[in-house]
């Protein structure tokens, strides 16, 4: 079948900028002006400027259906956590829902297809695709387990390697390229994220921060700081002292008054892979090897600790009240200037009261050469393909995914950025700005997929233990966690 330009890619909305991964150069910087210059270039491009898929344009598929199946829990439902960027019934207006809306129908009408949804408990998800793996059961043509139990799932050999599905070019720019690197092991990649979603996105970490008590207190421009490079850990602890403030004047810090920094438990997480760093590494073999413990390392792990210990902090998962709602809404209630949040926050937020911007969680120092952003296990899911299917379904499924992932690129993804930024008060274009280095620069460390050993755990546990001692840590856990990698590479290398 001939090849074609993506006649559908006339949908798209926005320019093509490929995100720089935090092991490549930062992206260029993008300014006010050169942001609107760039909305003037998108309202003029043509197919002809856009980066194609290299798919066939059309094909005949007989009206298959390819049916995703998606982790989901009952209480986020009615959340954004929810499913909303595979599948959308009807169009309503909303920005999101109508992206999917019109994506789905340009493949389905392409190709003749039906994209179709099922969810189902993230805890039942496991036993589901074992079922059908080992029944030779291929009603299941793309899987998203939730990422905290994925990990029990891919030693097991339920899903393809991704890099040999036909048609999907990882190179694109629709395939994150981070997490092709980081959770390919011995030649084996099991799940990607893609432009497909937004899920993945609203896992990605980032900081909100309170923009009257910025101005209060005479900070310097946050965005600029980005800009230049001196957005670091010890800023984030300057400013966070500062804008600390007593209410009541009795000595203790509570609720009632205003803290530094608004985090939780997941800051210990956060704030270290903000500076570039992972437990977990590969090794040139392709072998993941536990890296975690250099000079810079453990330097990184007792900064956090001391920051997360200080009385200006205040850490939600030890306060009375642990719902995240609750902790939301002491930021919008001004009870804190910054905010560690997932960017899911960020459509929560965006009616309220609060006047916030959004910044990347903090480099380790100016040496360091660019932003990194962790993302959640807790709250996201990758795209899995399984081993059920193969030959002429296999091509379909490939084709119609990389078809999804090209047009959400140009289309889904800018309007998930468009619509997480129009607030109640104004639209940020400096959080715009921000949002492309989050998203563009974002770390997906095995060890928080995997947990080799319970160390993910032991690793969360310095913060809110204020524990320092890393190094004898590191070495009392080291057999476990070795011994854990080793039994994921020989179940990878049965495969």
């Amino acid at each position: 079948m001939k090849k074609r330009r993506f006649l559908a890619i006339l949908l798209a909305m926005l320019l093509a900028v490929p995100f720089a991964g935090c092991s490549q150069a930062p992206a260029e910087e993008v300014t006010a002006d050169t942001a609107a210059a760039v909305e003037t270039e998108a309202e003029t491009e043509t197919e002809e400027t856009r980066l194609m898929p290299d798919i066939p344009d059309t094909a005949d598929y007989g009206g298959d259906e390819i049916l995703f199946l998606h982790w989901m829990l009952e209480e986020w439902e009615p959340t954004v956590r929810a499913s909303r960027d595979i599948y959308a019934a009807d169009l309503t207006g909303e920005a999101i829902n109508d992206s999917v809306y019109n994506r789905n129908l340009t493949v389905e009408t392409n190709y003749n297809v039906k994209i179709a949804l099922e969810k189902m408990q993230l805890t039942q998800i496991d036993s589901a695709v074992n079922k059908a793996v080992t029944a030779g059961d291929d009603t299941y043509d793309v899987v998203y387990p939730r990422l905290y139990e994925a990990a029990a799932m891919y030693p097991k050999g339920y899903f393809i390697n991704l890099l040999d599905v036909p048609y999907i070019d990882l190179e694109k720019p629709w395939w994150d390229a981070n997490s092709v690197e980081s959770l390919t092991v011995m030649g084996k990649l099991p799940a990607v994220a893609t432009s497909i979603n937004v899920n993945d996105k609203d896992a990605t970490v980032g900081l909100a921060f309170n923009k009257e008590y910025a101005d209060a207190h005479n900070l310097p421009d946050l965005y600029e700081m980005v800009r230049e490079g001196k957005w670091t850990m010890d800023k984030l602890s300057e400013f966070s002292e500062l804008a600390a403030n007593d209410l009541d004047g009795d000595g203790v810090m509570t609720e009632s008054d205003i803290y530094g920094f608004l985090g939780g438990n997941d800051v210990m997480d956060a704030l270290f892979r903000g500076t570039g760093s992972t437990l977990v590494t590969r090794n040139n073999d392709g072998e993941y090897v536990f890296s975690y413990g250099t000079e810079r390392d453990i330097d990184a792990t007792n900064k956090v600790v001391k920051l997360m210990n200080e009385t200006w902090f205040f850490n939600h998962h030890l306060a009375s009240n642990k719902d995240d709602i609750y902790y939301r809404q002491l930021f919008e209630s001004g009870r804190g200037l910054f905010f560690w949040m997932r960017l899911d926050e960020v459509t929560n937020m965006r009616e309220g009261e609060a006047d916030f911007g959004i910044i990347p969680v903090p480099k380790l120092d100016e040496a360091q050469d660019t932003y990194c952003s962790m993302v959640s296990q807790h709250t996201t899911g990758l795209m899995s393909i399984p081993k059920t299917q193969g030959g002429e379904k296999l091509e379909e499924i490939g084709l119609v995914l990389e078809a999804m992932a090209a047009l959400s690129h140009y289309d889904l993804i800018p309007a998930y950025i468009e619509s997480s930024l129009k607030t109640k008060h104004s639209r940020d274009a400096e959080s715009a700005e921000m949002l492309d280095i989050i998203i563009g620069n974002r770390i997906f460390d095995p060890m928080l997929i995997y947990n080799f050993g319970d160390f993910a755990n032991d690793f969360m546990a310095f913060g809110y233990k204020n524990n320092t001692s890393v190094a004898s840590t590191i070495e009392t856990s080291r057999s476990k966690v070795e011994s854990a990698i080793q039994k994921l590479a020989d179940s990878m290398s049965k495969e």
